[in-house]
């Protein structure tokens, strides 16, 4: 069975052509194979997870992603092992997606600028391995500061202590809430006054921890 690199990776290019379903999942797959490994693939291993018999066919595809401004390749360095001429894709790096880090704001008293040239690394911010993100549907967490469209990265684990916030499953539906166990049920509380705890008696209904929340990414 082949990947499915459709739709598994962060970067968003909206003001960039639209790529076609094929150069979509070739693009994620580079993306993904460039932070896992650190260099881009070869042509060969496109070919190879895409079931594309001729390399012309995968340099096509890769024609296409630069015209539209979505990788850039160095035709001039090749490597012996037939990467994919040097491909670099912006913000993408080994270990994980970056952004330039300039500098500090102040949210409060002003701060005298002081210019700074580093990247700020998300795998910094959350790292470990077990870890996956969940986008957020309604407002029962906005008083934690969590907002409907915002997305939560959880740590994968099957338990949790009181108090932690957590993704958990009951029955087939999955919720975002505040954990405590009791003698006799689970309470999952949400994080805004108007809307009532989800009690459960784990005798009578199939409950489950699926991770606690590690960070919470909001795009503005």
């Amino acid at each position: 069975m082949k990947p499915n690199f459709s739709n598994d990776h962060p970067h968003e290019h909206s003001s960039k052509p639209n790529l076609t379903a094929n150069q979509q999942r070739i693009f994620n797959y580079i993306c993904k194979y460039i932070e896992e490994s650190g260099y881009p693939p070869a042509i060969r291993d496109i070919g190879k997870a895409f079931d594309i018999a001729s390399p012309n066919g995968v340099m096509c595809h890769l024609r296409a992603l630069q015209k539209k401004g979505y990788i850039h390749r160095d035709e001039k360095n090749q490597d012996r092992g037939g990467r994919a001429r040097a491909i670099t894709i912006p913000g993408v790096s080994a270990g994980g997606f970056s952004l330039p880090l300039l500098g500090v704001v102040a949210a409060g008293k002003s701060i005298e600028a002081e210019e700074q040239n580093d990247r700020l690394e998300m795998k910094e911010l959350f790292s470990g391995a077990n870890l996956y993100a969940l986008k957020v549907r309604g407002t029962s967490m906005i008083e934690n500061q969590i907002a409907d469209g915002d997305y939560v990265v959880i740590k994968r684990q099957e338990s949790a202590d009181n108090g932690e916030r957590v993704v958990a499953m009951i029955d087939k539906a999955m919720t975002l809430k505040k954990f405590y166990r009791r003698k006799d049920h689970i309470r999952l509380e949400p994080c805004n006054s108007t809307m009532e705890p989800i009690i459960v008696d784990p005798s009578q209904e199939n409950v489950s921890v699926l991770g606690i929340l590690v960070g919470v990414i909001r795009k503005c």
